[in-house]
């Protein structure tokens, strides 16, 4: 079963999703990264060249012929995507196919918005029958 964590209450989802993206890609985890749109997509393909800033997270998008060789696809097409050990919902919906990753992780700041809708999006995983687990980031600093 996937395992659901929402990290929340951290101070920028860019900086979080590149040291979380980090983390994992040390561990030697594949990894999704699902935004909402191109624009989307664009903007974090150019925040992972510039963070960390010694270094870049080796990434591009799925129909790149590198692909199949790169740690971490992003995208905003899930559906073409091919499941990996780790996917990052950069949307505010219920990722699709989430069930098919080994582990969906959701980044919330202090954004009212983006709070409802994580609220929605956690009430939404237990009610498909997941237990999400939270880490609030402000503990952690």
């Amino acid at each position: 079963m996937t395992e659901i964590s929402f990290y929340f209450n951290v101070r920028s989802r860019e900086t979080a999703l590149c040291q979380l993206a980090g983390k994992a890609l040390a561990a030697g985890k594949s990894i999704c990264i699902l935004t909402g749109s191109p624009a989307a997509s664009q903007a974090l393909d150019r925040l992972l060249w510039e963070i960390p800033a010694t270094g870049f997270l080796p990434h591009c998008s799925f129909d790149a012929p590198i692909a199949s060789q790169t740690p971490i696809i992003l995208d905003h097409r899930v559906e073409l995507m091919s499941p990996r050990d780790v996917l990052f919902n950069w949307t505010a919906h219920v990722a699709p196919r989430f069930s098919e990753f080994g582990r969906l992780i959701e980044i919330v700041d202090s954004d009212e918005e983006l709070r409802l809708a994580a609220r929605q999006r956690w009430a939404a995983y237990k009610q498909l029958g997941f237990s999400p687990n939270a880490t609030d980031m402000s503990a952690l600093t």
